[in-house]
């Protein structure tokens, strides 16, 4: 079978993409080719290094804003109108946003970290977010990527997006910020346990601070768009056949596989061709791919916590 200088040129790069041909200067064709499994184990392997880096520099952000916190002393600053008030607890909390978003005139900013709320709120900022949308009001929300796969938040993140909101997604976000347009900070007293209450600043300089690092995550984070294709997949495969292509990427053999699931190795193959059907891929690398790059699978290899279904 033959193919068109621009076919084999669309074969390579999407090879290259896959890290299956690397670039070999001494070789004939200039590119030597490489393993599947080498080259997924390579993917993961970046995948986890990618990750490290979200976190290390997830700490060092957070340790700045709580810095600001503990030198910027409450009630009073170096301006008249500079300001902190405490709200102690999780309900206050959250009836102190419900007042203030509805006064927002220009732009709210939010990063959402995990924590997953109850259905009935979700109802209610869904009408209150379309109608600050509304009014005209740029809603911008950075949410952790696991909370995609929530139900209820998946549906309100595409209403809301479909009514004109920004919402991007990151592997890791520092901690719940609210920021509405720019005199107004909601903060967390602890970034671990909002239940504990949380500061809200008065403060054009330290609301300029924390603008700097929304948008730090903002220009770091996907649009909602790019990982709807993580959920779709994760819908099409439960959690133990998750768990089956988890081990074949890792080089499980299926008499290992069948073994751990309790089940005949004919009964796996039967399994896994079902499986293939699916995810509309012909072969078991392809699938590990798909799920790989739909963040499925972890860089660690295992299932996303919070996507299994």
């Amino acid at each position: 079978m033959t193919c068109s200088p621009l076919e084999a040129e669309q074969a390579v790069e999407c090879l290259k993409q896959m890290n299956l041909l690397i670039p070999a200067p001494l070789h004939p064709s200039g590119y030597q080719a490489v393993r599947p499994s080498s080259a997924l184990s390579r993917l993961m392997s970046m995948e986890r290094e990618l990750t490290e880096g979200w976190m290390q520099e997830r700490a060092h952000r957070q340790e700045q804003i709580l810095s600001l916190l503990r030198d910027f002393p409450l009630n009073t600053g170096p301006r008249s109108d500079a300001t902190i008030d405490v709200l102690p607890n999780g309900p206050a909390v959250n009836d102190f946003i419900e007042e203030h978003t509805l006064e927002a005139r220009l732009q709210e900013q939010a990063m959402h970290p995990g924590g997953i709320p109850p259905v009935e709120l979700v109802d209610e900022m869904i009408h209150r977010d379309i109608a600050a949308l509304k009014r005209g009001v740029r809603l911008e929300a950075i949410y952790a990527h696991h909370l995609v796969g929530v139900p209820h938040l998946h549906e309100y993140l595409t209403e809301v997006t479909h009514h004109g909101a920004d919402v991007r997604v990151a592997p890791a976000v520092p901690l719940r910020m609210i920021i509405i347009d720019d005199d107004l900070a909601i903060l967390p007293m602890d970034p671990r346990d909002t239940t504990r209450g949380a500061f809200a600043i008065r403060s054009r300089q330290v609301i300029g601070v924390l603008q700097a690092v929304f948008r730090f995550h903002w220009a770091c984070a996907a649009p909602l768009e790019t990982v709807s294709e993580q959920y779709e997949v994760s819908q099409l495969l439960s959690p133990s056949e998750k768990m089956v292509i988890h081990m074949m990427a890792m080089g499980a053999k299926d008499e290992a596989i069948a073994r751990q699931l309790g089940i005949s190795t004919r009964t796996l193959s039967r399994k896994i061709s079902q499986m293939l059907d699916r995810l509309s891929v012909q072969t078991r690398f392809q699938a590990a791919v798909k799920l790989a790059r739909a963040g499925v699978l972890n860089p660690a290899g295992s299932p996303v916590r919070g996507l299994a279904s």
